[in-house]
């Protein structure tokens, strides 16, 4: 279990460097997406232990 906290701020870093190197690809929209979901999912409590494997699974599952 991890802190949603540190999830959501890796993916955020993840798309920054992407921006920053001059990407813009869908991996971009969905790390943000996958912020948005964690958000949500959370209820803006990133204080909130989650399992992020698990929960990028259940994401990537509804994006289907």
């Amino acid at each position: 279990m991890t802190k949603a906290s540190i999830v959501v701020m890796s993916h955020l870093s993840d798309a920054q460097e992407e921006i920053n190197m001059g990407y813009a690809n869908k991996g971009i929209i969905h790390n943000l997406n996958f912020v948005k979901y964690i958000i949500l999912q959370t209820g803006g409590d990133l204080t909130k232990e989650i399992d992020p494997d698990v929960m990028y699974d259940e994401f990537n599952d509804k994006q289907k």
